[in-house]
């Protein structure tokens, strides 16, 4: 939806996974989307030497998320909050409504 805007479909489904779910690593992009993993990898990348994005080790795993210090955080996670709220349902359960920690045991559906 907005990827003419970003310039790159990539780019675009990256930042409104990070908005959907707070922060994400690439790997857990590739999967997702069925993309390449050195594509998003440089999506990242160029997020993070703008400023855009801050990143965190964790064990192994590098974890991606908004800089708060970043000037214009709010007015673009308005447009990624928009931009999800148009996608069509499918495409919303399909990617962006994935749990992110296990069910406990015996918990009712």
């Amino acid at each position: 939806m907005i990827e003419n805007i970003l310039g790159n479909q990539t780019l675009e489904k990256i930042l409104l996974s990070i908005e959907r779910y707070g922060n994400c690593y690439a790997c857990d992009i590739d999967k997702t989307f069925d993309l390449s993993l050195y594509s998003v990898q440089a999506q990242l990348k160029k997020m993070e030497i703008t400023s855009v994005l801050v990143s965190k080790l964790y064990g192994k795993v590098r974890l991606y998320e908004f800089n708060p210090r970043y000037p214009m955080l709010k007015e673009l996670r308005a447009l990624l909050r928009k931009t999800i709220e148009v996608l069509p349902k499918e495409e919303i359960e399909r990617y962006y409504m994935k749990r992110t920690r296990p069910r406990l045991q015996n918990k009712p559906l």
